[in-house]
């Protein structure tokens, strides 16, 4: 049913509304008042009265063409619609309420509305997002949880799919939404009545409760770190609250928290992170038997422990341009440690002083290379030729240390690669390329390396996202001056950048930059020693100093692993989830030479802390190698791991680890909001009640929505017929004035 009406309103027009209104009254008065005084020097008392009524008038004229009062004239249409029921399924719902729960006693009041209501409402569930639910599947059993109340995004997201057929929502929730951004008056645009039904009131709940947790992201190995735990009581608690931090089982420390008037206290636990990865911590308060929230006495976080800093090794074979420029990049990056050695003079060199009195320092080969290995994440031979230092003995632990996980490269000069007699060694294994051997194996012709075309996605030579525009920021490189000749790439290596004319042994173009693997550690080769020129040559040709920073960064990241930079990623949208919540993960997957895997179907695996698998989904892979996959995690809370591998089996390609918690976020404060269920109500047009007995039928409540068709708005004193009264009278005052002899 459809009904017109016409409605008025009235507002000011002019600017700051009713404060700007009132600041021009009391001007005008106070120039009432002094004409009113100026005037008393007359002796003729009907000439003070004109000039007394003159200047009211006149004021009055002024104050309504600056006020501008203007009477708004609406034709409003009114809609009989549908009823919609909303109720709340966030997990603040399960909290107790007498001998039942929120959530029991909101279905129950939908039960009831439902069956008692001769037109049948629209019903829907509620937490993050809004869930159509049939009369059947209205139990408590039988709702899925959520994590979090979004009671804004559920009205609007209704409002929107039922459009004008929607005339009232019956909002049922104890309120609980704690978004910052949420404010109930601007539900007033939703144009729909909101009735709303407060589950719980605003008692106090006698519960000790885990309010937030604050701990960063990333620690450092072997490092001092520390977490912050807020917790929250009520009023009648005044003991002390013990706060514990775990690791699985192990208790690494305690503290006790002093309350203060607010009733929370924030308490700092210290500890020290002993192995490198993903680690899951626990916090927890003492649970009393009376606690109405069990579920948030404890809350867990994810924590990647890592080195501090990057320890890079440096050995560059003698002065140049090249170390210079690289060892002034790592030396400027203060998140590496960086120890470089330098060989100014060889065994072979022929001098007039004995050797202790030439040397700065002696070459520390059995410290770097016995003792201290195995701390560094990067070892660099720039121009190093390993002979005249009699390091032949150390090059098989270098191999080893590659191939247990360490990251080596190699640069170019005239003592790397086969020129530096490296071919045959236990250095030439691990390399991604085949060197040459006997002579100098160089080529000193000027040349702009050329980007693979399979190639252009790795992340080391990603100047730009675009392949395009990548290939050509590096054609507008300045070129490289020289370059070591190989003879082509190792099984399973990859050309990154290659010469434009020579060719390796195979005909193919000779690699300039290339990477490869070496059991569980990286390589790099890069054969020339003038990459200094991607900066300060490319910047006097193109402005652009940034090419070398941004190429040697991606490249050391690559090398020592940076997750950011693997080629299949694995990504849950949060680290911390309820109870049956619902898991969403976007995948990526690349091979090791960032070439997609797509498209193509795989498997994701769903795994406990014990490597079982609890669930496995299947996820359709597009041809840039992206995906999106969506499970429902366990009830129990504790870590897990999610794990993503081809259809057919095979290796593991990418994992992701996260946290089920009985509390989270949504239960630190579960105290009930009736007030925020009635500033909803009122904003909206709606009715509010404060509890379910309250709530008439349906068929009872208004759920006629209003719309406006049209606005009249009328502004008498905004015409220049009143501004030519406003002239008049004022120019009748200024003339009468000056004729009685005031000025």
């Amino acid at each position: 049913m459809r009904e017109h009406l016409l409605a008025s309103s009235f507002r000011l027009g002019v600017p700051g509304g009713n404060v700007a209104a009132a600041l021009v009254l009391v001007a005008l008065l106070v120039v009432v008042v002094a004409g009113w005084r100026e005037h008393q020097q007359i002796d003729a008392l009907p000439r003070r009265l004109l000039l007394n009524l003159l200047r009211m008038l006149s004021a009055g004229c002024a104050a309504l063409l600056i006020v501008q009062p203007q009477w708004l004239g609406q034709n409003v249409e009114q809609v009989q619609g549908r009823v919609a029921l909303l109720l709340d399924a966030s997990r603040s719902m399960t909290v107790h309420l007498g001998d039942s729960t929120r959530l029991a006693t909101g279905v129950g009041l939908m039960q009831r509305a439902f069956d008692g209501a001769a037109q049948k409402p629209l019903v829907y569930s509620f937490g993050d997002e809004i869930t159509q639910v049939t009369r059947a599947a209205l139990s408590d059993n039988k709702l899925a949880l959520s994590d979090e109340t979004r009671i804004e995004h559920a009205l609007r997201a209704l409002v929107a799919a039922q459009g004008e057929d929607l005339g009232a929502i019956v909002l049922v929730s104890d309120g609980a939404d704690r978004s910052p951004s949420f404010a109930a008056p601007a539900l007033k645009s939703l144009g729909v009545r909101v009735h709303s039904v407060a589950i719980g009131d605003e008692a106090e709940l006698s519960d000790v409760s885990i309010k937030n947790v604050s701990a960063d992201q990333v620690a450092f190995l072997r490092q001092p770190a520390q977490v912050q735990v807020t917790v929250r009581a009520p009023a009648s608690h005044a003991a002390p609250i013990r706060v514990t931090l775990r690791k699985g089982t192990d208790v690494l420390g305690e503290v006790a928290a002093e309350l203060g008037p607010d009733g929370t206290a924030t308490a700092t636990l210290p500890f020290t992170p002993t192995q490198l990865g993903r680690a899951v911590y626990s916090v927890s308060v003492p649970t009393d038997p009376d606690d109405a929230v069990p579920a948030n006495n404890e809350r867990s976080f994810l924590l990647r422990v890592t080195r501090e800093r990057l320890r890079v090794l440096l050995v560059c074979g003698q002065p140049s341009w090249d170390a210079r420029f690289l060892r002034a990049f790592l030396k400027g990056n203060p998140a590496i440690d960086l120890i470089t050695f330098f060989i100014l003079r060889t065994q072979s060199d022929n001098s007039m002083a004995p050797p202790e009195e030439l040397s700065l320092i002696p070459f520390p080969t059995q410290e770097l290379f016995e003792q201290h290995l195995q701390s560094f994440d990067l070892v660099i031979f720039q121009d190093f030729e390993f002979g005249p230092y009699q390091m032949a003995v150390y090059l098989p632990r270098i191999h080893d240390y590659v191939v247990s996980g360490g990251s080596f490269a190699m640069l170019g000069g005239e003592h790397s690669f086969g020129a530096g007699g490296y071919v045959g060694t236990p250095i030439a294994e691990i390399l991604p390329v085949r060197l040459a051997g006997g002579g100098r194996n160089l080529d000193e012709g000027e040349f702009v390396p050329r980007v693979v075309d399979q190639a252009t996605h790795h992340p080391v030579i990603e100047l730009v996202p675009r392949p395009e525009d990548n290939r050509a920021a590096w054609q507008s490189v300045a070129p490289l001056l020289g370059t070591n000749l190989v003879l082509g790439l190792q099984q399973d290596a990859q050309a990154l950048l290659v010469h434009p004319t020579l060719n390796s042994d195979s005909g193919e173009p000779m690699p300039v930059l290339a990477v490869g693997s070496a059991g569980r550690g990286r390589t790099l080769a890069f054969t020339s020693d003038a990459s200094y020129r991607f900066s300060i040559t490319t910047a006097g040709r193109l402005g652009d100093a940034s090419v070398y920073e941004r190429f040697w960064d991606r490249a050391l990241r690559w090398l020592v692993r940076d997750p950011l930079l693997d080629p299949a990623q694995l990504t849950s949208d949060r680290e911390r989830y309820g109870p049956g919540a619902k898991l969403r993960a976007s995948l990526w997957l690349r091979d090791p030479h960032y070439r997609p895997l797509g498209p193509g179907l795989f498997r994701v695996a769903l795994l406990d802390d014990h490597g079982k698998a609890l669930q496995e989904v299947p996820v359709e892979i597009d041809a840039e190698g992206r995906g999106e996959v969506s499970l429902t995690v366990p009830s129990a809370a504790a870590a897990y791991k999610l794990v993503v591998h081809p259809e057919a089996g095979g290796a593991e390609l990418a994992q992701e680890v996260f946290v089920v918690e009985s509390g989270g976020d949504e239960l630190a404060d579960p105290r009930a909001r009736p007030a925020l269920l009635r500033e909803i109500a009122e904003a909206t047009g709606g009715s509010f009640y404060a509890s379910p007995a309250e709530m008439p039928s349906l068929d009872r409540l208004e759920c006629a929505r209003t719309r406006v068709l049209s606005v009249a708005v009328h502004a008498p004193f905004g015409t220049g017929w009143f501004f030519a009264l406003f002239v008049a009278v004022f120019g009748a005052e200024w003339w009468m004035r000056r004729r009685f002899g005031l000025r």
